[in-house]
């Protein structure tokens, strides 16, 4: 069960007048959104309740999806569903489990990151 707490998705398209429509257009065209993120659930310490929730999440989504295209365990324990331009995920993280649409670009981009990370404290 979710309870929310706030239910405001700030897009970003606010505009006035036709002005500032032609303005942004070139901007907008530019600008797309990479990562819309779900917070699910915040049992606030209570580790085994956001495990069980992140665990019937994983198989409700599986029943609907299919099987993941990728699953990466570990504390902060990933499950993906990829698709051609976007992947959903499910993720646990501590007392949390959040469930983001991503594009796949951002995706392999936040990758690179993760790996430059891991490099660079390889090397201190």
């Amino acid at each position: 069960m979710i309870w929310p707490r706030w239910d405001l998705l700030d897009t970003g398209f606010d505009r006035v007048d036709r002005v500032a429509f032609g303005r942004g257009r070139a901007q907008q065209d530019k600008q797309m959104v990479e990562r819309v993120r779900l917070r699910l659930t915040d049992y606030a310490g209570q580790w085994t309740l956001s495990l069980d929730a992140f665990v019937r999440m994983a198989a409700a989504l599986r029943t609907s999806l299919g099987e993941p295209t990728e699953f990466r365990p570990g504390t902060d324990a990933e499950i993906h569903w990829a698709g051609a331009d976007t992947t959903l995920l499910l993720r646990h993280s501590g007392s949390a489990v959040y469930l983001e649409l991503v594009t796949n670009n951002r995706l392999a981009l936040d990758g690179e990151l993760r790996q430059m990370d891991e490099d660079e404290e390889g090397l201190l």
